[in-house]
C-alpha cells in the first residue's frame, strides 16, 4: 500500500506571528476547503436546502458575505458563491450539498487544490492594496463583510475585509500565491509597515 501524498501549501513558510506596535500580520490560510457553488437564486426551496447543509443563509446582496460559525459564504455573482471553512473536508461538503440539490439545476465544484487565502492586516494594509487594486477599500465603502472580485498587481483576487484593523483575506491561484505575497511585502515597505521576521520571501 502506498503512502499517501502529504499536502503542500503554496506558502507554507509564512506563518501568523503577534505583531508589535506599527507591525502587520501576513500569512496564509492553507488547507481551507474551498467549494464553487452555483444555483438560481429565485430558487427558495434550493436555498432553504443550502442553509441547512451549510448552517448559514447564503447572501444575494452583491459583494456581501455571510459568515456562520463554521463557514463564510462569499458572493461572487447573481447565481454563484464561494464557501470556505476549515471545518469540512471537501469531499464531505460536497457530497452534501449534492445531495440538498438533487433534480435541481445546481453546480457544486471543490476548488480547493486550486486556490489559497492570504491574510493581509495592519495599520498601512488599504494603502497596499490600492497599489495594484483600482477598488476603493476604505471601510466606508468597503466594510467587514464585503468582498470584490478584483485584479491585485495583475492576479485576479478576491479580497475579503474581514475586520476595521484592517485585516483582508485575499484569495488567488496556487500559482500566484508566492508571487502576490512577495508583492505585498514589497509595498508595504514604501509605507513603513513591517511584517514580523519569517522565511517567506
Amino acid at each position: 500500500m502506498s503512502n499517501p501524498i502529504p499536502r503542500r501549501s503554496p506558502l507554507g513558510a509564512i506563518e501568523p506571528t503577534q505583531p508589535l506596535p506599527h507591525e502587520g500580520q501576513l500569512f496564509e490560510r492553507p488547507f481551507l476547503t474551498h467549494v464553487n457553488l452555483r444555483l438560481d437564486p429565485a430558487d427558495s426551496e434550493a436555498l432553504a436546502a443550502i442553509q441547512q447543509v451549510l448552517g448559514v443563509r447564503l447572501p444575494l446582496t452583491p459583494n456581501t458575505t455571510a459568515a456562520g460559525q463554521e463557514l463564510l459564504a462569499a458572493w461572487l455573482g447573481p447565481d454563484e458563491w464561494l464557501l470556505l471553512t476549515e471545518h469540512h473536508h471537501p469531499d464531505s461538503l460536497v457530497t452534501d450539498l449534492q445531495a440538498a440539490l438533487t433534480a435541481r439545476f445546481a453546480s457544486v465544484v471543490d476548488t480547493s487544490a486550486g486556490q489559497t487565502v492570504i491574510r493581509l492586516s495592519g495599520p498601512s494594509a488599504l494603502d497596499v492594496l490600492a497599489r495594484g487594486c483600482a477598488l476603493d477599500l476604505h471601510p466606508s465603502v468597503f466594510p467587514p463583510g464585503a468582498c470584490a472580485q478584483t485584479m491585485l498587481a495583475r492576479a485576479q483576487a478576491l479580497l475579503i475585509a474581514v475586520d476595521d484593523t484592517p485585516t483582508f483575506d485575499i484569495i488567488v491561484r496556487r500559482s500566484f500565491a508566492p508571487y502576490v505575497a512577495a508583492w505585498l511585502k514589497d509595498s508595504a515597505r514604501d509605507f513603513g509597515l513591517r511584517f514580523p521576521d519569517s522565511n517567506a520571501t
